[in-house]
């Protein structure tokens, strides 16, 4: 991140709101960018580089890598004269509002590499939301997300697109151009993020079909039905069963949660996907759609998949 200028320093309270509103808007109109993890990504990061680039459609695993890559080239001991610090150089005052637990110790430490990069795309997934307004498609839309992550979410709205600094602009196009090359080289279908993205790529295509009780594709599904299809798409086969589905893996908590696990109620389930976020196929008369995670009897859990 660029620490010389002051806007970066996004006002923490701004930072959460915007984290909590990630992962809304195009997702319901079931478009997504979401793609495998390059394969140049060094093995103990793959899984939380998956992880971090499926939390919003814009912000891709390829773009997570090409910003490491960029940042820091992997190191997690990574700093800057001006206080950067860690694998995806946090401003300390930054990681204090945007800071996440990516691993499950119960502490978020910027000095962590797998908290760091977990963090890194919820915050991306953030700026995401902050620069929407300001551009049409998500090739746009990463590009002045990361512009607002090198200079900060105020100077990319100060000048209503990248501002005009040497080093944000080489830094915006070093990455795109960086994470073009690195999706031409990706694998997909394992565990973890890559397997996640392809399962909520393929519910969030569904949205705007119809519910149907037991009806599980092409037209219409009920809330096994597209979990069940979700998963088959990974290559993954789930019976078509709310509460067999529920009971087919391990129970985690929320925090450790990766987008395409399940969310189980009593006789519901439907598919995470971050930022508090679901894409379900609820009940007769309502279509399928993303939308926020809600309490009714048993639930919610969450459920994953080994």
């Amino acid at each position: 991140m660029m620490a010389a200028v002051t806007a970066i320093m996004v006002v923490p309270a701004m930072v959460m709101a915007m984290m909590m509103a990630s992962g809304n808007s195009d997702n319901k109109k079931g478009k997504t960018n979401a793609g495998g993890v390059p394969t140049s990504v060094p093995e103990e990061y793959r899984d939380v580089v998956g992880k971090a680039g499926a939390i919003c459609p814009e912000i891709t695993p390829s773009i997570i890598a090409a910003q490491v890559q960029q940042e820091s080239n992997w190191d997690p001991e990574a700093g800057s004269p001006a206080g950067a610090a860690g694998i995806a150089q946090f401003m300390p005052a930054t990681w204090e509002a945007a800071g996440k637990d990516g691993d499950g110790d119960g502490r978020a430490d910027i000095l962590n590499p797998i908290d760091s990069i977990y963090s890194q795309g919820h915050y991306m997934c953030a700026m995401v939301e902050g620069v929407r307004a300001l551009a049409s498609g998500a090739d746009e839309i990463a590009r002045l997300a990361l512009a607002a992550y090198n200079a900060g979410l105020g100077a990319v709205e100060a000048y209503g697109g990248v501002p005009p600094y040497s080093e944000t602009t080489n830094y915006v196009s070093i990455i795109m151009a960086t994470a073009a090359e690195l999706a031409s080289s990706t694998s997909g279908g394992g565990d973890g993020g890559d397997r996640g993205a392809t399962i909520l790529a393929t519910a969030r295509s569904k949205i705007g079909l119809p519910y149907v009780w037991g009806a599980a594709g092409p037209d219409s599904y009920d809330c096994s039905g597209l979990v069940m299809e979700a998963y088959q798409s990974a290559g993954i086969e789930l019976p078509h069963s709310s509460g067999e589905q529920c009971s087919a893996g391990s129970v985690v908590s929320k925090d450790q949660a990766a987008p395409g696990d399940l969310v189980c109620w009593d006789g519901h389930v439907a598919l995470w996907a971050g930022e508090d976020k679901i894409v379900e196929a609820a009940q007769e008369g309502t279509p399928l759609r993303e939308t926020t995670i809600y309490d009714m009897p048993g639930g919610p859990y969450f459920v994953h998949i080994d």
